[in-house]
């Protein structure tokens, strides 16, 4: 078709001119043309395409075609020309940010990152890469400053740290925070390496608590390490938080166990220091009691009564007391005695009881011989006042009636005003009982009074023998309804349901009340009844009272087998037993005692003097052991203050320290007071010495923590210098030796991180001088070329038979260049061409091994020559190769004599060979 038809019939939007076509597409429609848009978006001029873009320009659009289409297509510059405004955008800011966000590739976001024409738009960028290396590459290249820190602040390892204090030279202010946050990184490490280490400190010794054993100061050193821990558990991980917790508990319960026998122990001692002022209270009351009756002019029935029911009450709180202490020897025999006392007066009473109708019957019939033989059966025991019957018993008549009577003397008018005026006062207070007694002894003693006094004083003891008769009817009137109340309480209890235990301690209860009530209102008829009804309970409980008589019978046993085996113990205890395992043993034999309860009264006197024997001599042997004790730990204070003042290493001072303490754990307690006090004294002297070996351990571990924060600086130093030149090596050599000085250093995460950092700048700094020396030896060979080339002119004349010429030196050589040049010039005169060409050849084959150049097989004998010649040398002296080299070099200057045509060949392949090295220093 001819161009004009073309031109004529082909749409604007395809025509060849591209102007045609950017006019074209403002004409389409994006609705119905959308597809000659999609085409004219790949057209090979970047006006078409940006015109096509504009009109389909959205940011679901860019985003589809930034992901379809390939990194180097023409439309995938423009879409990100346009996107970062390097060319004129077709989206708003917002628009361009909203694209941003939706993209993953990490080329495209590096691309906007670097090139977007807004801080914000390249913000968003880089919050979308993750990668460090780009994040480094930006936060050291990028053109804004914003971007910069904010890439600089997301790296957050020490290696990229690293780098960007070493690379980020365009912006100081990065390269010092990086720093900075490097040092702090570093810091927060070492900070918890210490809470590290200090943590695992914590759990040993909490280990080594729960293991020791007992001491005073062990519930504070407890409580002291839970402080410490509680302070640096919050980084603690599960492992040391289980570990910890275990130990924890251990000694915790130690602790409570302690605390708790502690307890048990004050409420023993509070129980004893009780038991002891009862035991107190109850002789002083049964002696008060005797001495009352001493004071009393005859004796009745209820006297009796009463004093053997006191005396009842207080054996049976003599016996509980007993159950909890042992009472000390004096207070046992003075109870004995009053016992024994009040028994002998029982007797008396039961026994002038049984004789005292016939006793009535012999004073009635006037038979002096029988009541003389009644008055010695009956045996009053003498100290204590009599019944009125024994008091006034008749006497015969004299043997003459001349001799007169004798009569009994009168009594005093002041005393017998004295008793009644107490008879009264007993009255007033409503004291039947005394009143009564001290009544009848008053009518008994009336007769004897004087005649001029009797009549007033007999008229005032009629009164207050009515007032006496009328106390006891209301006593009897008020005593009435008790008894009955009682009659009808153990008649109900006989017919009451009731379980065993419960039906014994009513019944007893109502027995008790009803002897309390004495002779008030007694009747024979109520007597009867409440006898009968007591019976059948008794009878109930006779199969009770058998097994609870079962029941002290073994008690009975039991607390006899515990008094064998105290006496077994006592009997048999070593002289060097442990006063802690003999309290202990005390103690339990005390519970054990109080748990056999109760036993048959009948034996339980005797029993309680032998476990108080036999408990008075345990507590004798404790209380020697225990004086031991106190002996060999005051023994052991003399020996600590010596060791506090001795002149010794703190650490050996504190290891011997331990072990006296483990002595003196070992050793038990010494009496009370003076444990306290020995342990004060010897307390102080350990904590002066730990105090002086944790001095000595915090100076060492400032040392050790200057040491490591000096290598900090040194590797610091180090990682921040760059030798440029061979003569740099002297610094690096310092750096060493510094180094040397400082080690070792204390072992450590810390310490392993640092030597670790530090081997790795030695090598790379070992490296770099290295690669600086080879370049150095290859430069050198350079300038050696013009002297090189005068040798062998030197040679070639030489070998045509001219006189040998020396070759003076330009150059400025060291001693050893020097040294060859001199023999150069003296083998020209003396030397073989044949052996210094094959020489030159070894040279060759031994550079090229150097190097690690490639040989042929022609070479191969020389090379197995160098290799036999460099173990030989490495027997007799180790070389590093760049002695090797500068020696090889040497020795190719004072190699000859070689000719031109020799040369010629050789020297190109030299060339070579130093260019190699040359090559090194560039690649490294």
């Amino acid at each position: 078709m001819p161009g004009f038809l073309q031109r004529l019939f082909t749409p604007r939007w395809r025509h060849n001119d591209p102007r045609i076509r950017q006019e074209a597409i403002a004409g389409l429609n994006v609705e119905r043309d959308r597809e000659k848009l999609e085409t004219l978006l790949h057209d090979d001029n970047v006006e078409v395409r940006h015109a096509a873009l504009e009109r389909l320009a959205t940011p679901e659009r860019y985003r589809e075609l930034l992901n379809t289409n390939d990194a180097g297509s023409p439309l995938h510059r423009t879409l990100l020309d346009t996107l970062t405004g390097r060319e004129r955008t077709l989206l708003s800011l917002e628009q361009r940010e909203q694209v941003v966000g939706t993209l993953t590739e990490p080329a495209l976001l590096t691309h906007v990152t670097a090139h977007a024409d807004n801080q914000q738009l390249r913000l968003a960028a880089l919050a979308r890469i993750e990668d460090e290396e780009t994040l480094i590459e930006q936060a050291c290249q990028n053109s804004i400053a914003g971007v910069r820190q904010a890439a600089a602040s997301r790296i957050d390892t020490d290696e990229g740290l690293e780098r960007l204090a070493r690379e980020a030279k365009r912006d100081k202010q990065i390269m010092r925070s990086a720093r900075d946050r490097l040092n702090q990184r570093r810091e927060q490490r070492r900070d918890q390496d210490a809470r590290q280490q200090r943590r695992d400190d914590l759990i040993q010794a909490m280990t080594r608590l729960s293991d020791q054993q007992w001491e005073p100061m062990l519930p504070a050193r407890y409580r002291h390490l839970v402080r410490e821990w509680r302070a640096l558990a919050e980084d603690a991980d599960e492992s040391q938080h289980q570990r910890f917790h275990r130990v924890e508990q251990l000694t915790h319960s130690r602790v409570i166990e302690h605390d708790n026998a502690q307890r048990e122990a004050q409420a023993r001692e509070q129980a004893m220091d009780m038991a002891r002022r009862d035991s107190q209270r109850i002789i002083n009351s049964l002696n008060q009691a005797l001495k009352d009756l001493e004071h009393r002019a005859t004796l009745d029935a209820q006297d009796v009564a009463q004093l053997q029911a006191h005396f009842r009450l207080q054996a049976e709180q003599w016996r509980d007391l007993t159950d909890r202490i042992a009472p000390s020897q004096e207070d046992q025999k003075h109870f004995e005695a009053l016992l024994q006392r009040a028994s002998e007066l029982t007797s008396a009473w039961q026994r002038f009881e049984e004789h005292q109708q016939a006793l009535n019957d012999a004073i009635d019939q006037r038979d002096f011989p029988t009541i003389e033989q009644l008055k010695r059966t009956i045996a009053w025991p003498g100290g204590l006042p009599c019944p009125g019957l024994l008091t006034h018993l008749p006497e015969p008549a004299a043997v003459s009636d001349s001799a007169p009577a004798p009569s009994r003397p009168a009594l005093d008018p002041d005393q017998f005003q004295h008793s009644l005026d107490q008879l009264e006062s007993q009255l007033d207070r409503g004291e039947l009982q005394e009143a009564t007694r001290l009544l009848d002894s008053l009518m008994q003693r009336r007769h004897r009074l004087p005649a001029d006094k009797r009549d007033s004083l007999q008229a005032r003891l009629n009164q207050l023998g009515q007032r006496t008769h009328e106390l006891r009817d209301w006593r009897n009137f008020a005593a009435a309804p008790k008894r009955e109340q009682l009659i009808e309480g153990m008649e109900g209890l006989a017919a009451a349901d009731m379980d065993e235990p419960t039906r014994d301690q009513q019944h007893r209860r109502m027995v008790r009340d009803w002897k309390a009530l004495g002779d008030a209102a007694a009747s024979r008829e109520r007597s009867v009844r409440f006898r009968q009804a007591s019976d059948q309970v008794r009878e109930q409980l006779s199969a009770f009272h058998q097994r609870r008589d079962q029941q002290r019978e073994n008690n009975m046993a039991e607390r006899e087998r515990l008094c064998e085996q105290l006496e077994t113990l006592v009997s048999h205890t070593a002289a060097t037993s442990d006063p802690d395992s003999l309290r202990t043993i005390r103690d339990r034999a005390r519970e054990a005692w109080r748990q056999w309860s109760p036993v048959p009264r009948a034996r339980e006197g005797e029993l309680r003097q032998r476990f108080t024997r036999s408990l008075r001599a345990l507590q004798t042997l404790i209380d020697q052991q225990a004086r031991a004790v106190a002996q060999a730990k005051q023994a052991l204070v003399d020996e600590i203050r010596e060791l506090e003042e001795s002149d010794i290493d703190d650490e050996r001072r504190a290891d011997m320290a331990k072990a006296l303490q483990t002595r003196w754990r070992e050793l038990g307690r010494a009496p009370r007071g003076e444990e306290q006090t020995l342990w004060r004294a010897f307390r102080q002297h350990c904590d002066a010495i730990f105090e002086r070996r944790n001095a000595q351990r915090n100076h060492k571990r400032q040392q050790r923590d200057s040491r490591i924060d000096q290598m900090q600086a040194l590797i610091d130093r180090l990682d921040g210098w760059m030798p440029e030149s061979v003569a740099e090596q002297v610094t690096l050599d310092e750096a060493e030796k510094e180094a040397d000085a400082l080690m070792p250093l204390p072992n450590g995460p810390r310490t392993a991180g640092m030597l670790k950092r530090w081997e790795g700048i030695l090598r790379d700094r070992r490296e770099r001088l290295d690669r600086l020396a080879l370049g150095t030896l290859a430069e050198r060979w350079q300038q050696w070329q013009p002297l090189l080339e005068a040798h062998v002119e030197a040679d070639s004349r030489a070998l045509t038979g001219a006189p040998a010429e020396n070759v003076e030196a330009t150059l400025h050589l060291s001693p050893q260049a020097m040294e060859a040049h001199r023999l150069r010039n003296e083998r020209r005169a003396t030397g073989e061409q044949d052996k210094a060409r094959e020489w030159l050849e070894h040279l060759r084959v031994h550079l090229s091994v150097l190097v690690d150049a490639p040989l042929g097989g022609e070479d191969s004998s020389r090379r197995l020559d160098v290799q036999v010649a460099r173990l030989n040398d490495a027997m007799g002296n180790m070389t590093g190769p760049m002695e090797e080299l500068e020696q090889l070099q040497c020795r190719l200057l004072a190699s000859g004599p070689i000719d031109r045509d020799d040369w010629q060949r050789m020297a190109p392949r030299l060339e070579t060979l130093m260019a190699m090295l040359q090559e090194s220093d560039t690649d490294g």
